[in-house]
């Protein structure tokens, strides 16, 4: 997809990663669903029957993220003195990891504007934890599956 810079990944409780797109070695989707009524104006968003992400990371360290270590979450309120960015922060890659709560993927420009939303499929049954997500790390790349099983 032309224009785009980065990738933010959105976790159930609103924290969320941003990737630069040099660090996605591979993203698909299945097809492409738009929202009807989606209440952002301006943005367009859609439902994928899935998605398949692999992230490169350059050593293991980058994966071993604690949530708390720290005193804010990974979010981009205002006032948040803890960067989301992986370039910034590697280490913060880890928080794919420690939890299946991934909701959707935002594509962002150079300016990290909105391009496109896609939301992956969850689970239903649970609030909290996304049962469809399967994530595995090895040999420099992190892979990220959403799929109804």
């Amino acid at each position: 997809m032309e224009n785009v810079a980065f990738i933010e990944m959105v976790f159930e409780n609103c924290e969320s990663i941003v990737i630069p797109i040099n660090r996605v070695k591979r993203m698909e989707f299945g097809t492409l669903t738009p929202f009807e009524h989606y209440p952002y104006k301006g943005l367009s968003a859609f439902r994928s029957e899935y998605g398949l992400l692999d992230l490169i990371y350059q050593n293991e360290s980058e994966l071993h993220y604690n949530d708390s270590d720290y005193e804010e979450f990974l979010e981009p309120f205002i006032g948040n003195k803890l960067s989301n960015h992986v370039e910034e922060r590697p280490n913060i890659l880890g928080r794919i990891l420690n939890y299946n709560d991934i909701v959707m993927i935002q594509f962002l420009d150079q300016n990290q504007q909105h391009i496109k939303n896609i939301y992956v499929p969850w689970h239903e049954d649970d609030r909290e934890e996304n049962r469809y997500m399967l994530k595995e790390a090895n040999n420099g790349i992190l892979n990220i599956e959403i799929r109804v099983r």
